[in-house]
């Protein structure tokens, strides 16, 4: 096998596989393991020009080092620096990236969560079309979250704390702008009058789909019902046949 087709067997975003070692005895594969360079454009420090190599120069500038962006925060760190250690978080453990770059697990998991932020604020979103909306019991503290998710990806966009008519207006109101409200063509929910009475309110195009697991509740518990009064209104014999029968009228 070739190196590129290592390269796409493991699929480590931002890394390449350049060398390999096959041991047939031993049985076993070595793989040397780099970072893409790709075609990223260096800027100088002194006059702000880009270029593609760390010899280019230009006599107006003189020996100057790479510009390094820099992050709005307190935090001691490149922004190159912190991509590295959020790439790196995406193919291993939190511990393992902190031996790596030789820094305490909190700090990684604080990079790490800036650069899922950075990453979320400039990252393309697909168009907003079904959504599903639920509730997840958290404790006798918290309860309930709202949990709103994109139906077509798959992907969770918000949470919210409670299950109330006013935690579902909030995703409606600071998530999404009017011309996204109106492309919603449909929402799954549970059978939970606070929920449909927010769709109905924010997204006027939508058509609500009641989740087949709390329908098929319902029509059993009203089965149910029948059976019970049934049961009562029959006398003798015949409350032998319908005890112990489910849907039997």
């Amino acid at each position: 096998m070739r190196d590129n087709e290592f390269t796409r067997i493991l699929d480590w975003p931002g890394y390449r596989v350049f060398r390999h070692e096959i041991n047939e005895t031993a049985k076993t594969l070595r793989l040397w393991v780099r970072r893409k360079g790709g075609n990223r454009k260096l800027i100088c420090s002194g006059c702000g020009k880009r270029f593609t190599e760390a010899h280019d120069s230009y006599p107006q500038c003189g020996v100057r080092i790479e510009k390094v962006g820099q992050l709005p925060s307190k935090a001691p760190f490149s922004k190159d620096f912190e991509d590295a250690v959020g790439l790196a978080c995406e193919s291993a453990a939190v511990r393992q990236v902190a031996r790596q770059f030789g820094l305490a697990a909190s700090t990684v998991r604080a990079i790490d969560l800036r650069y899922l932020q950075r990453w979320n604020a400039t990252r393309r979103k697909d168009r907003l079309r079904q959504i599903g909306v639920d509730e997840i019991y958290f404790g006798k503290q918290t309860k309930f979250i709202t949990v709103v998710s994109n139906l077509e990806t798959g992907e969770p966009l918000w949470f919210g704390r409670d299950r109330k008519q006013e935690t579902l207006d909030e995703f409606f109101r600071r998530q999404l702008k009017e011309s996204q409200r109106k492309r919603i063509e449909a929402a799954c929910v549970d059978i939970w009058w606070p929920f449909t009475n927010s769709i109905e309110q924010w997204a006027p195009n939508c058509r609500i789909v009641y989740d087949k697991f709390h329908v098929l509740q319902h029509a059993n518990r009203a089965i149910d019902e029948v059976r019970r009064a049934e049961f009562f209104r029959k006398g003798g014999h015949m409350r032998g046949v319908v005890k112990g029968k489910r849907g039997c009228c």
